[in-house]
C-alpha cells in the first residue's frame, strides 16, 4: 500500500509540475483589449477615392480611428495603441495628428505585392485577419470569405493571428529589453 500511495503522490507532483510549466509557457496577453467598434457604414466612402481618411461619423470626429475606403466599401480602423491619432496628411497614426510625419518620403500605396488568397478556405461568413503563411511581416484581410488584400506590419513587427496584432517577435507589445 505504501508503494501505491507513493506512486499516487509522485503522479500528483508530476501533474502539478507539468501544469505549472504549461502555464508559464502561455503567451501573455500584452496586446491589450480590442478597441471598441465604431459605426462604419459604406456611405462614409460615398464619392471618395480609395485611401485612408480621418474618421467623421455625422458631426462626431474621432482622431483615434481612421476610415479606409476600398472600392466604395468602408473599413473603420483603430490606431494602435488607441492613444495615437490619425494624420490624413501623413497617412499615419502619430502621437498627435499635428506632429510631423514619421517619414519625409512621400507616401505611395503598395499596389503590387504577393498576397495569398486564403480567405475562401475559412468559409463565406468569415471576416477577420489571417496570418500569411509565406510572410510573417504581413497578414491577409478577409471580408465575408473574400480576400480583401494583405496588410504589412510596421517595420520590425511580426503578425500574431491569435492576438490579431503585429508584435515584436510576434509575441510582445513592446520591444523586449536585451
Amino acid at each position: 500500500q505504501e508503494s501505491t500511495s507513493n506512486r499516487r503522490i509522485m503522479k500528483v507532483i508530476i501533474f502539478i509540475t507539468l501544469l505549472a510549466a504549461a502555464y508559464s509557457l502561455e503567451v501573455t496577453k500584452v496586446t491589450g483589449p480590442t478597441p471598441p467598434a465604431v459605426p462604419c457604414p459604406n456611405s462614409l466612402c460615398k464619392g471618395r477615392a480609395d485611401g485612408n481618411y480621418e474618421y467623421h461619423y455625422y458631426s462626431r470626429y474621432n482622431p483615434n480611428y481612421f476610415l479606409q475606403c476600398s472600392n466604395g466599401l468602408a473599413y473603420c480602423q483603430a490606431c494602435w495603441p488607441l492613444s495615437l491619432e490619425f494624420s490624413e496628411g501623413c497617412n499615419q497614426c502619430l502621437y498627435n495628428r499635428k506632429d510631423e510625419c514619421v517619414t519625409t518620403e512621400k507616401w505611395h500605396p503598395a499596389t503590387t505585392f504577393e498576397c495569398p488568397d486564403k480567405c475562401p478556405h475559412r468559409g463565406p461568413h468569415f471576416s477577420g485577419n489571417i496570418a500569411d503563411p509565406n510572410n510573417a511581416h504581413q497578414y491577409v484581410a478577409c471580408f465575408h470569405g473574400a480576400t480583401v488584400g494583405c496588410i504589412a506590419c510596421p517595420k520590425g513587427l511580426l503578425y500574431n493571428e491569435k492576438w490579431n496584432a503585429c508584435l515584436y517577435k510576434g509575441l510582445y507589445k513592446t520591444e523586449p529589453e536585451h
